[in-house]
């Protein structure tokens, strides 16, 4: 769970950064378990130093990224950092790729406090064995700095977009990638043929992955795009094709997507700038219950019913199920299912517990029905005791 900066429109500096963890201490978003800051492409000098190491931005860090990640560490966080090994239209100069540099660059981040990196491939050749090799290299340099440093990968930002989701990395690194880049939109036919990734497309991607999620590894269906509007997204992302403008995800847009991360066991990173984030937008990215669906301790992916794929089902550490009901249609739905089908043993008595409501019930068999909005996704907590 954290924040990265590349949806977020926030032009990085040492000062911008500082007042992102103030703004997440200041928020509640900490203490609800945000605790990653991540630097995306941006924050690196175009070119390497005398001593061929990396350098952060002189003019926006003038004090180096070793004094943001005291910063971030002085506020009970980590601190994440962006780069790749070739740089190739990503946002970064392609004369500080890590190709080549591995052990020196991990080492450096390791010097610096680094926590994190997300490390992008950002080139259109997309040779498996290239990558194999090009992606393990950097996790064996990160683990011989002695360093814990997570490792987050994306192998599909090159001529393979699909390269995330058709091969299993979970030998390779902590986390990677298994969708393009998520857009601030449900999803629909033009959006697909414009060849992006709204919400329903990440989920769509993300459930026959199910089985590669372990608490060794986190399947990624991209950072979240919830308080980031269509038109602040175009501009913030010049070089992307992201189509005619459309409308700002609705409420029930955003609790959907923040469901369904929840419900995949993905990470939560937040991708708005949460300087200036709403009340609404806050009390989404601070639900506690929906957050402890996500960070249970099983790390399970949710399945779908195979009687009703709009009907994903989370076992939970506790005994209990998560249960996200799905209406992806263009109207207001009544949805619900039984306790029996989402897999717990016959009891006289479920606590049902809808998780954006904040209300419970006590139920013989049944899990809803309720109205779910349109794009909308009701999230209940089941648990077979009423005791």
């Amino acid at each position: 769970m954290g924040w990265n900066s590349w949806n977020s429109g926030v032009p990085l500096s040492e000062r911008t950064v500082k007042e992102t963890i103030d703004a997440m201490v200041s928020s509640g978003m900490r203490d609800a378990g945000y605790r990653y800051v991540n630097l995306d492409a941006g924050w690196a000098a175009a070119t390497r130093g005398a001593d061929g190491k990396l350098r952060a931005d002189p003019d926006r860090f003038p004090d180096g990224i070793a004094d943001v990640a005291k910063y971030a560490h002085d506020h009970g966080m980590y601190l994440g950092i962006y780069h790749s090994p070739f740089n190739e239209g990503c946002g970064q100069d392609p004369r500080i790729g890590a190709a080549g540099h591995e052990r020196v660059d991990a080492q450096t981040f390791a010097d610096w406090g680094v926590d994190y990196l997300k490390y992008d491939w950002c080139r259109a050749g997309a040779d498996h064995t290239e990558q194999v090799r090009d992606f393990a290299a950097m996790r064996d340099a990160l683990r011989a700095t002695g360093r814990r440093i997570f490792y987050s990968i994306n192998p599909n930002s090159s001529g393979d977009p699909g390269a995330g989701a058709r091969y299993d990395w979970s030998g390779i690194a902590d986390m990677s990638r298994n969708s393009i880049d998520v857009v601030p939109a449900w999803g629909d036919g033009a959006l697909r043929a414009e060849g992006l990734s709204g919400i329903a497309q990440g989920l769509d991607t993300s459930v026959p992955l199910a089985q590669r999620s372990t608490p060794s590894h986190v399947n990624d269906p991209d950072m979240m795009v919830i308080g980031v509007g269509w038109n602040e997204f175009a501009v913030g992302h010049p070089t992307m094709s992201v189509g005619p403008a459309r409308p700002d995800l609705t409420v029930a847009e955003q609790q959907a997507h923040f469901s369904l991360w929840a419900i995949l066991a993905a990470p939560l990173l937040a991708g708005n700038d949460v300087r200036s984030m709403t009340p609404q937008t806050r009390d989404i990215l601070t639900n506690r219950g929906v957050i402890a669906v996500d960070q249970d301790s099983l790390v399970v992916q949710g399945h779908p019913l195979p009687s009703d794929p709009g009907i994903i089902v989370k076992p939970l550490s506790d005994g209990s199920v998560a249960v996200a009901m799905i209406n992806a249609g263009d109207t207001a739905a009544k949805i619900g299912t039984t306790a029996a089908a989402v897999g717990l043993a016959p009891r006289a008595c479920y606590r049902v517990r809808d998780l954006w409501t904040h209300t419970e019930a006590e139920s013989a068999a049944a899990v809803g029905p309720v109205d779910v909005p349109p794009h909308g996704v009701a999230l209940m907590r089941v648990t077979p005791d009423c005791g």
